[in-house]
């Protein structure tokens, strides 16, 4: 299966809700299934990335890392968040697309 990255450097299809729960931001729109959580209607990261800034990715911003990558995902532990913020951080300055 093609790798396929979400704008906030997430690997969709790395990801355990993948496919069967989300089809990945680009398919979805920013509209993840943890937002029930947040009471918010798109990802903030997507929100900012693809729908204001109209940027491929998050790598494409001067700004990055910015306080949109402070908040966690509310189903995961601190230190799980931690390794996504650092995995995210690192494919988006290795993503060449």
């Amino acid at each position: 299966m093609e790798k396929e990255m979400s704008c906030c450097g997430t690997v969709c299809t790395d990801c355990e809700y993948y496919p069967a729960d989300c089809q990945g931001c680009g398919e979805i729109k920013g509209k993840v299934f943890w937002l029930e959580y947040t009471g918010e209607s798109c990802c903030d990261i997507y929100e900012c990335c693809i729908n204001q800034r109209k940027y491929e990715h998050c790598g494409q911003c001067e700004e990055l890392p910015c306080s949109r990558y402070d908040r966690e995902d509310p189903t995961k532990t601190k230190e799980e968040n931690e390794a996504d913020h650092a995995m995210q951080m690192k494919n988006l300055k290795e993503y060449k697309g």
